[in-house]
């Protein structure tokens, strides 16, 4: 005869396995009950009490069988098993409760996770995938590590309450990237490449350290050119369908500013217009801003990069980080120090140069 769990061979008529110790005959008085299943560290089941399913959870298989059985004496308590619920139902389900809450960007986002990631599980009891698995699985297709951290955020943001705490799980490590951007004679180059050009207000107001969606939001009527103002109150973010979708709030409370015209060819440009300012579509002006970058020997930068080229410059005319906060709409000073400072090479080597010579 073979083992009925490690399958390997045993002498007929044995009562328990000489290799893994499980036994093979059972005892008809015995309280019988599925044998676990194992996500991580933790082994579950469900088991039926009085024709109901009930759901048993426990830290070691030892104690799996024990609280099983005892749920099937009636000797404690557990939980009823909730209807099956599938992943896919539950972020469904999570999505259409935040939908009017959520920005329209996030939820669009979410909508993508849902159609591409995790599909091989979608369709499984919420309660009984083994999540380490499957996010091995993901991780090993041709996607970044950033974005299997979104999608299993997204798992357990719409986690049911009635199962208890997401599993814990190990994600991949995240590679520190730093977005390319251009120091102040870059800056200067990139100026004069692109005036005329059709795009050019749109890059200025990324120099001029305001976000994509805030530029797209911009309207005529929200720039006072009497006072050197332009008032930020709002944003234009991509929604279900890719459709810009405008929306009175920005990223933060701090996004909501009034920020000083300092790029005096800004004006120009808007001296005279109404309504929009910007109508190029977002992924088109980012092509243009880097086929421009590329045809001058510059960083490809996008949009986004050139609101860092903002906060590099500030940083080189030693602008405080109060004034670069509040001029970019940054909330914190991490933020500033971590992501957006970045120290041109420029100054960089003339400190170098500057303790040479100390030592020299």
């Amino acid at each position: 005869m073979k083992c009925k769990k490690c399958k390997r061979q045993l002498p007929d008529n044995s009562i328990y396995c000489n290799w893994c110790g499980f036994r093979q005959i059972v005892d008809s008085t015995e309280i019988r009950v599925p044998p676990p299943k194992q996500n991580g560290k933790a082994f579950y089941n469900q088991v039926t009490v009085d024709g109901e399913r009930a759901y048993v959870t426990a830290d070691t298989e030892e104690e799996y069988y024990a609280k099983a059985r005892a749920a099937k004496l009636k000797i404690i308590e557990i939980k009823k098993a909730a209807p099956k619920l599938t992943l896919g139902t539950a972020i469904d389900n999570y999505i259409k409760a935040n939908d009017k809450v959520l920005s329209p960007s996030t939820i669009n986002c979410y909508k993508s996770y849902r159609k591409t990631r995790f599909q091989e599980y979608m369709d499984c009891d919420i309660g009984f995938i083994p999540y380490q698995k499957m996010v091995n699985e993901e991780a090993a297709k041709n996607v970044s590590a950033k974005t299997v951290h979104n999608a299993w955020r997204l798992v357990t943001a719409a986690w049911p309450e009635a199962l208890g705490e997401p599993p814990k799980i190990n994600l991949p490590k995240k590679r520190k990237s730093v977005r390319p951007w251009l120091d102040y004679e870059q800056i200067d180059k990139f100026c004069k490449a692109i005036r005329g050009k059709p795009y050019e207000l749109g890059a200025l107001l990324a120099l001029q350290g305001l976000r994509r969606s805030e530029i797209l939001y911009l309207s005529a009527e929200d720039v006072d050119l009497d006072a050197g103002i332009i008032h930020v109150r709002g944003a234009a973010v991509i929604g279900t369908g890719n459709k810009l979708v405008r929306k009175d709030t920005n990223k933060n409370y701090s996004s909501t500013r009034d920020v000083h015209i300092v790029i005096p060819r800004i004006a120009e440009l808007v001296r005279g217009k109404k309504g929009l300012l910007v109508t190029t579509n977002p992924t088109t002006l980012y092509g243009l801003i880097n086929g421009l970058c590329e045809k001058n020997g510059l960083p490809q930068v996008g949009v986004h990069g050139l609101r860092h080229s903002f906060a590099s410059l500030a940083y080189h005319l030693n602008w405080s980080e109060a004034t670069t906060m509040r001029e970019g709409g940054w909330s914190n000073t991490d933020t500033v120090h971590r992501v957006y400072t970045h120290l041109a090479s420029k100054d960089a080597d003339a400190d170098i140069a500057k303790m040479k010579e100390f030592y020299s």
